[in-house]
């Protein structure tokens, strides 16, 4: 039993599905392709399946530096422990940021898909705050209804998110998949690291693991949440490559959706206006994971109560929205994240692995003395 958070706030661990979902999930599946074939062109798919592989190696890592330490602590209780009080919330703070950072261009994303594809002379500052509404009234109600929203939105992907890229097939040009291997190791590791920004989310998973009801159960279904997103980004990347030859993706800023335009129903002609539309569920339960990971963040550190820093992050928001107006700026932004997130990932949770494992053989040596 979960001894740090009351019984009434944990989810069983099948829940760690929708949550491990959106938060890998966003925005960038509808245009990550072309940011990913950059090196090793009509290759990269190789580039998802290792960057899947090495994420299922830090989810394991993670699983097992909680199993280190003592029942219902999250990574902010456990830098304590290994870095200590000041050095510790130091760290702590940077995550809280990190995650801020995360939600705040998933936000900006969204909203950006919005102008581009559905309105394009629509004002910005009164969508973002009809945005932020709705992600107060989420987070505030808790980590169960954040848990709830994710649930919707992976439903919504299951039901009309994968059949409509399916439905590209009849269109596809599997020839365009030739030669299988004319990219060097480099190459695909270069793209590797720029799938990797695909999958920048999970790590919420260091906060929410003490709201998991026997979290140790939770293990398998975030495993099999890995390898279904990982299936999932090569479903769509594999279906975009066999659709576009590779000069057409050089020019294409939305290959998704692009894609989806041939797709036409009984009811709606454009069915990309569609999947913009039911991609707010989803895109908001990320948002609010990650929001959610950050009030969870400063109640550790400054024991500011989390409606406090959420109405704080979220104004935050609409002041970055209608301050940052150039796109180099958000693009740079969305690069420093990726690259922060690298590091967060492949360094920060690694060595804190090391250590507790280092801490439990020693404590361990101590206790056979």
């Amino acid at each position: 039993m979960n001894n740090a958070v009351d019984e009434k706030y944990l989810i069983s661990p099948f829940f760690i599905v929708p949550l491990m979902y959106v938060s890998m999930v966003g925005v960038g599946v509808l245009n990550f392709q072309r940011k990913v074939a950059e090196h090793a062109g009509y290759n990269a798919y190789i580039s998802v399946v290792l960057a899947g592989i090495s994420i299922h190696l830090i989810v394991w890592m993670i699983y097992k530096i909680f199993r280190s330490n003592q029942e219902g602590l999250d990574v902010t209780a456990i830098n304590h422990t290994c870095f200590g009080k000041i050095a510790g919330n130091i760290i702590n703070f940077a995550i809280v940021l990190y995650f801020f950072l995360g939600a705040y261009i998933e936000f900006e994303a969204y909203i950006e898909v919005i102008q581009v594809w559905n309105f394009p002379s629509i004002k910005i500052l009164p969508l973002s705050t009809l945005l932020a509404a709705l992600i107060y009234y989420t987070i505030s109600g808790g980590f169960r209804t954040v848990t709830g929203l994710s649930f919707l939105g992976f439903l919504m992907t299951l039901i009309f998110i994968i059949p409509e890229n399916l439905s590209v097939l009849p269109y596809a040009h599997p020839l365009n998949l030739m030669p299988l291997f004319n990219h060097s190791i480099t190459d695909i590791l270069l793209s590797s690291k720029s799938m990797l920004y695909q999958f920048l989310g999970f790590e919420a998973l260091l906060l929410f693991y003490p709201f998991i009801k026997s979290p140790a159960k939770s293990q398998k279904w975030a495993h099999v949440m890995v390898l279904f997103v990982t299936f999932m980004y090569l479903m769509v990347i594999i279906i975009t490559f066999m659709y576009f030859s590779e000069g057409q993706l050089r020019e294409i800023s939305w290959p998704t959706l692009n894609m989806l335009k041939i797709v036409e129903g009984p009811v709606f002609q454009r069915i990309e206006y569609l999947a913009i539309s039911l991609w707010l569920l989803k895109n908001l339960s990320g948002i609010s994971l990650s929001l959610w990971a950050s009030c969870r963040g400063m109640k550790a550190i400054f024991r500011i109560k989390p409606r406090v820093s959420l109405l704080a992050f979220l104004v935050g928001f609409l002041i970055l929205e209608y301050s940052l107006k150039d796109r180099a700026i958000f693009r740079w932004t969305s690069e420093f994240y990726s690259d922060v997130g690298f590091y967060f990932i492949y360094g920060y949770i690694p060595i804190i692995f090391v250590i507790t494992q280092v801490r439990k053989s020693w404590n361990k040596g101590k206790s056979h003395r």
